[in-house]
């Protein structure tokens, strides 16, 4: 047997000092704790009925609130009384809570799983019992990442090998491989041990796939073990790459390795868990072979004003029916996990994730009543109650929106999203597919080279059909709407550019801003196309000229290139900027390119909102109605504290007028923050009319229909 040779990081010592310093932990032979865990206490679930909750195969096919308290070994001595109090006073319905992989938090009888030296009886039979008492779903969690040194030394073809022939031990702990038996076979049989055992509601699965980094952030690179070697010759006939190259066909190969042997690892895991117990709900970071999908929101994966937003949106469109848990995660990052973010950050997170039909989802180190930092735990009580209350109102709802935006990530799709947050215009993402597009009045597609074939086709039977779109940048081949434009060349940026805002384009786009503005800059490449006939053409571009010095800073020449196409296109119509101007928006936020795409949207393609709220542009606003045909809501909510990456409580708002045409006669609104009734007149045009006095942090405006 191969000694395992190992990489052990100094974080093992610091670890250990901040161990024995720590005040929430707890000696094994420490006094008890009214409500700890013991042995006197706590008989093994095994042996006794734990109470099964009502359910059918797909409870978690609804937005639910759950609360993951991540125990460390030391939560074993913590107080089952007070962590079950906590839960039910926060309003969670589902707590994600360890179970087994590294550390089993149940006397397991497997010869290869670590049991918690810290636990007296059983800890996952005992809060199992509490919470299902309490109405309350558990979903344990697993992570198989790693196993401790003692068996990874008996077990050594289970282990990962990093680039230079070594195992990573960090803490005690063993980097494991998906390729080898512990991850492919060894884990079945925790599974079915903890699933067999106790009425779990679902479980997840934590650093799931190739992982090629530590804890701490070091890099060993692509696994070399045996087991690699072998699955990916067998799989490419390719040898294994040795390092990262992009440029390496082996390389690519192995990507497409990894990949699938991620997604056969979860089919196998479903299969067999579903086996067991259908009504299992499975949750991690893929979209295969599970039911729930697992994300996270944290410092380290950026603060975008609207990310979670864009997240839950974009989750929800490529899930189907399934549920988005996508964690607000409570520390600034893995070094420091006993300190939380800005609460107001987490506050944020929270209440887009719920604005957008999302679960909430919460992520700390240790139970509630641990948290050493809790500066933010009121916000996030405060959000789950609030959901809790309104329940009926907020878990069977479907997007309102008369405006899609094709799915990105780049800047112009970015860009894109931020004019409409900041204007109020509620939308929801597309992929264009056909029966998706019948939803909307309006399409905007941020670059249409993007597109695949059947994508562009079934643009164009939207518009043909009656529908709008708002296209930039380059366009694609084939599209037909606007098929009379001829490309003539890519013009690099060139500094000193604009886009000239001629008298007789004012008319056509018909926003105030135009009367004091007849330019916006261009900072970026810009596609010049010419119309033979069929297209109405507008802006012009200024190209490159002098800026400097200020002697000689004019421009000498307005060229006759358009910046802006409007055409009919069957029952439908497109408008077209040849240049990305979403991404310049969101380089300088300057209000003459959010007019330009608000007049094109407005007047060109002639949106007529359904709903218009005349209110601040740090006020986000979300449309949603109700499945069953009873309501509909306006979520607002208030991004006024923030400055730069700095989340402070917002600053009150007031008096925002809302104008909205409802689905159906309103007999009623409300607001559910708030808990009071709203005044409101309806026009001759059916439009109903409100103010809503006051926004503090976030609220939900309820239209309640005859």
């Amino acid at each position: 047997m191969r000694n395992i040779r190992s990489i052990v990081s100094a974080a093992t010592v610091v670890a250990s000092l901040t161990l024995a310093l720590s005040p929430v932990c707890l000696s094994r032979t420490s006094s008890v704790n009214p409500g700890m865990i013991t042995s006197d206490e706590v008989t093994a679930a095994r042996s006794r009925q734990i109470p099964e909750l009502p359910t059918n195969d797909e409870w978690w096919l609804r937005p639910h609130r759950m609360i993951q308290t991540n125990l460390r070994e030391i939560d074993a001595t913590m107080d089952l009384d007070r962590y079950i109090d906590d839960i039910k006073d926060f309003g969670a319905d589902v707590v994600l809570f360890n179970v087994g992989g590294i550390v089993a938090n149940y006397p397991t009888d497997l010869e290869f799983q670590w049991r918690n030296t810290y636990m007296k009886g059983d800890m996952v039979g005992a809060v199992l019992e509490r919470l299902h008492a309490e109405g309350i779903r558990m979903i344990g969690r697993f992570d198989f990442s790693k196993i401790n040194e003692k068996f990874a030394a008996q077990n050594p073809d289970w282990l990962y090998v990093s680039e230079s022939g070594q195992n990573v031990n960090y803490n005690g702990q063993v980097h494991t491989c998906v390729s080898g038996n512990y991850q492919q076979e060894y884990m079945l049989k925790i599974l079915s041990e903890a699933v067999d055992s106790y009425r779990l509601d679902g479980v997840f699965f934590n650093m799931i796939g190739y992982q090629r980094s530590d804890y701490s952030g070091n890099y060993h690179g692509i696994c070399q073990c045996e087991n690699c070697k072998r699955l990916f010759k067998d799989y490419s006939g390719l040898e294994l790459p040795p390092t990262v190259k992009e440029d390496d066909p082996a390389y690519r190969k192995y990507q497409q390795f990894t990949s699938k042997m991620k997604d056969r690892q979860f089919k196998r895991v479903n299969r067999l868990l579903k086996s067991k117990r259908p009504s299992l709900g499975i949750c991690t970071y893929t979209k295969e072979g599970i039911d729930i999908i697992r994300q996270e929101s944290n410092s380290a994966l950026g603060r975008g004003t609207y990310m979670d937003t864009h997240r839950a949106k974009k989750t929800l469109l490529e899930a189907g029916r399934r549920q988005l848990a996508n964690a607000a995660v409570h520390f600034i990052a893995i070094p420091f996990r006993h300190t939380s973010v800005a609460p107001y950050l987490t506050g944020r997170r929270l209440s887009q994730q719920m604005m957008n039909g999302a679960w909430l989802d919460f992520y700390c180190i240790g139970p509630l009543h641990r948290q050493e930092d809790r500066l933010g735990l009121d916000i996030v009580r405060d959000i789950y109650r609030f959901h809790a209350a309104n329940e009926r109102f907020l878990v069977d709802t479907r997007p309102a929106a008369q405006v899609a935006l094709f799915a990105g990530e780049n800047a112009e799709y970015m860009g894109m999203l931020e004019i409409l947050c900041e204007n109020q215009i509620p939308f929801e993402l597309t992929q264009l597919d056909p029966e998706q597009l019948k939803r909307y009045e309006l399409i905007i597609v941020p670059g249409t080279d993007r597109l695949r074939g059947p994508q562009v086709g079934a643009l164009d039977e939207y518009i043909e059909q009656g529908g709008r779109a708002l296209i930039t940048g380059r366009l694609a081949e084939n599209l037909k709407c606007l098929n009379d434009l001829k490309f003539e060349k890519t013009r690099k940026p060139e500094k000193g550019s604009y886009i000239r805002i001629r008298p007789e384009d004012r008319g056509r786009i018909d926003r105030e801003i135009f009367e004091k503005l007849d330019l916006v800059f261009l900072q970026g490449v810009f596609h010049v196309y010419r119309s033979d006939a069929g297209a109405e053409d507008l802006l012009r571009l200024i190209p490159g000229d002098m800026f400097g010095p200020p002697e000689k800073c004019y421009y000498r020449n307005v060229s006759d290139v358009p910046a802006l196409f409007y055409r009919k296109s069957g029952k439908g119509s497109a408008a077209y900027f040849p240049w990305e101007v979403g991404s310049h928006y969101q380089k300088q936020y300057h209000q003459g390119h959010a007019n330009l795409v608000l007049g094109a949207m407005e007047n060109l393609l002639g949106l007529r909102r359904s709903l218009k709220v005349e209110c601040h542009p740090l006020i986000e606003v979300t449309h949603r109605k109700d499945s069953k045909g009873r309501f509909e809501w306006i979520a607002l909510y208030n991004h006024s504290g923030q400055r730069q990456d700095a989340l402070h409580a917002p600053i009150p708002m007031r008096d925002m007028e809302i104008h909205i045409k409802p689905g159906k006669p309103v007999h009623r609104i409300r607001l559910l923050k708030d808990t009071r009734e709203l005044e409101f007149s309806v026009g001759p045009d059916s439009r109903v009319r409100l103010t809503v006095p006051e926004l503090n942090h976030y609220e939900v405006v309820l239209l309640e229909y005859d």
